[in-house]
């Protein structure tokens, strides 16, 4: 992730902003891909394939390398203790309970997709297949810990409550519980902290449709809490498994705007009030903003 003139990073790059991310390596060029708008992602996301053209090695996507060397410090900016958290259109990952561990109380993941909800449900029963060992590992180097991803995973599997089903385009957002850890659980109407990274611009094609989804996921966040958001900027699709999903090209300051129409913080303070910090490398950014009370 160098700056060298001509670096493998900057290869890569070249790639990530006119495709949104990397080509897997399974994918021959002379395939002809398949077209997707991003309501396809209903029916036409395959969680297993995404894991491995993405996941299976922290350091085989650039924008998920930039996301997973940020993520420790932009998760220092938070309070000590977190009660409740929300992955909002996590996919079928489950990185972000896992960065967050130690700090949560109690996690929510969802999406919008079934097939990723069912991901997530035997993750969190302990019947996936894929591996997060490189992810933890990559992790654990970055926060300078020595748990092992078993531990790590462990940590937040505990505190995962419920699996959701979400659509950051209705309202409300939450649609349905799909998974509980038991029956007494009780899903919060909002969160302490929204954690939502390649979701929001890939959830539609267009800035109105990016402002209604970034609506969608401000309504979630409690006043005074946090929104954690990421992606990758100046990019319209993105590909994998033959198919290329059509997104919305997010500038800095499309998540600007978003951010001011629902009253969040949109500048660093002086203070050390850790309000809002964005964080952006090779066109992948990272950023946290509070709502103000």
């Amino acid at each position: 992730m160098g700056h060298d003139h001509e670096s493998e990073a900057q290869q890569q790059q070249h790639k990530l902003t006119e495709n949104g991310k990397d080509h897997p390596k399974e994918d021959s060029p002379k395939k002809e891909e398949e077209n997707c708008s991003a309501s396809d992602h209903f029916t036409k996301f395959n969680p297993d394939q995404y894991l491995q053209s993405f996941y299976k090695s922290a350091g085989e996507d650039l924008a998920m390398q930039v996301v997973l060397f940020f993520l420790p410090g932009i998760l220092y900016r938070l309070p000590k203790r977190i009660e409740s958290m929300l992955d909002l259109g996590a996919g079928p990952t489950v990185y972000l309970p896992i960065a967050c561990r130690d700090r949560v109380v109690t996690i929510y993941t969802s999406d919008y997709a079934p097939a990723n909800r069912q991901s997530l449900q035997q993750w969190c029963e302990q019947r996936h297949s894929f591996d997060w060992t490189k992810v933890c590992t990559w992790i654990s180097n970055i926060e300078a810990t020595h748990e092992t991803a078993e531990v790590m995973q462990q940590k937040a599997r505990d505190k995962v409550r419920a699996i959701l089903d979400v659509n950051v385009h209705a309202c409300p957002v939450v649609r349905n519980v799909d998974w509980k850890k038991d029956e007494s659980v009780e899903v919060p109407e909002q969160f302490d902290l929204v954690t939502t990274v390649f979701c929001l611009e890939y959830s539609g094609e267009t800035l109105q449709e990016y402002l209604r989804a970034v609506k969608g996921a401000c309504t979630l966040v409690k006043p005074g809490g946090y929104l954690m958001q990421g992606g990758v900027l100046d990019a319209d699709s993105y590909n994998f498994d033959g198919k290329r999903f059509r997104s919305h090209r997010l500038m800095r300051e499309h998540v600007t705007l978003g951010l001011k129409e629902n009253d969040f913080f949109t500048e660093e303070d002086a203070s050390g009030e850790h309000e809002f910090k964005f964080i952006v490398h090779e066109e992948v950014y990272i950023m946290i903003a509070k709502r103000k009370n």
